[in-house]
């Protein structure tokens, strides 16, 4: 995919469909020794003492703002700023990120940095719709597994949280970039956890920020580089009111130097399981037996629609089942001349 307009978006759109179906110092004035006046002393520390209460006051002050600034410079610098320029999230008046973006939507600053969770995207499709079981974590591009009814019928293979922090940033979707500009060349993958944040440090402005927001029927995570001039961001959302359950994922990136920049870009799921019956147990159990089961069909030089099956199910039972259902994925690039 090569554009070099600056602040052009490449959109691709990628959509997995299924045809099977979130002090004091206490401090006391005391006189000087040897002062013979004791009114004019007495006088004399009080003044003192406003003056050191004052003299406090203003120093707290300073170093509460020293702190506040310095606070919002770490923030506002360079990848940092990109987030905030993006214009999809705001500062508080405590200088960090505010807990909602304009879409209402949570912000989750970070997310590969903190302590793990895991969710599910809303299993709504609408009244006349089927939607897609979807599970997703803070880690790597959000979702660790997909599939129909539950997890027994996976799309990407099903595996419990404790499994899927550590795999989803290696086995879920992934993106490899080749960037080119006028001063440089360089290669990086979005979302990696080799260049994730610690919070322990001071600065982290040279690594990316990432950010996760959670709506009431979408999770996007976003990445602003502001080495490389790139914002990747990619989001998630059912397919409603479909006769198919489906997952659509819609990765956008975008240009936020000042110069040209021409993209390569690889990006996608590496693995999709065929539609098969109760698979998940099987994958776990004799994985490499299923293999032997499963089928591509509709790939070869003039046919680019790959439908994922096997050609049985799987099962003990003295009948054979053959298998009609299977999935698809469906995918396109999506720019300012070419829309959805």
């Amino acid at each position: 995919i090569k554009d070099s307009r600056r602040g052009k978006r490449f959109h691709p759109f990628i959509l997995h469909s299924i045809m099977s179906t979130s002090y004091q110092n206490n401090g006391s004035y005391e006189p000087v020794a040897g002062s013979e006046d004791t009114s004019f002393s007495e006088t004399s520390g009080s003044k003192n003492k406003l003056k050191g209460a004052i003299i406090a006051i203003i120093a707290a002050i300073c170093i509460g703002a020293v702190g506040f600034f310095s606070y919002k410079a770490i923030f506002h610098g360079s990848s940092d700023k990109k987030a905030v320029e993006s214009g999809n999230v705001e500062i508080n008046k405590h200088g960090g990120l505010k807990l909602f973006d304009k879409e209402n939507r949570y912000v989750f600053e970070d997310y590969d940095a903190k302590p793990t969770f895991s969710s599910f995207l809303p299993g709504v499709a609408g009244y006349f719709g089927k939607p897609v079981w979807s599970f997703y974590v803070n880690r790597g591009q959000g979702i660790a597994s997909f599939g129909t009814e539950s997890k027994d019928y996976p799309i990407m293979e099903f595996n419990p949280a404790n499994k899927a922090y550590q795999l989803t940033a290696f086995v879920g979707f992934r993106s490899f970039v080749r960037g080119t500009t006028s001063l440089h060349s360089f290669e990086s993958e979005p979302f990696a956890p080799s260049r994730s944040r610690n919070l322990k440090e001071k600065d982290n402005s040279a690594l990316p920020k990432r950010i996760m927001y959670v709506g009431p029927n979408e999770m996007e995570v976003e990445e602003f580089d502001a080495t490389n001039s790139l914002s990747v961001s990619v989001k998630y959302f059912v397919l409603p009111e479909e006769d198919f359950s489906s997952l659509v994922r819609r990765a956008t990136y975008a240009n936020t130097g000042s110069t040209e920049l021409t993209l390569s870009i690889l990006d996608g799921l590496a693995q999709i399981e065929p539609a098969g019956g109760r698979l998940d147990g099987n994958l776990k159990n004799m994985g490499r037996t299923m293999e032997g089961f499963m089928g591509v069909y509709h790939a070869d030089d003039t046919l680019t629609m790959p439908f994922y099956k096997m050609s049985t199910e799987p099962g003990d039972s003295a009948s054979v089942k053959i298998e009609e259902a299977g999935h698809y994925c469906l995918s396109f690039i999506e720019t300012e001349d070419t829309t959805a």
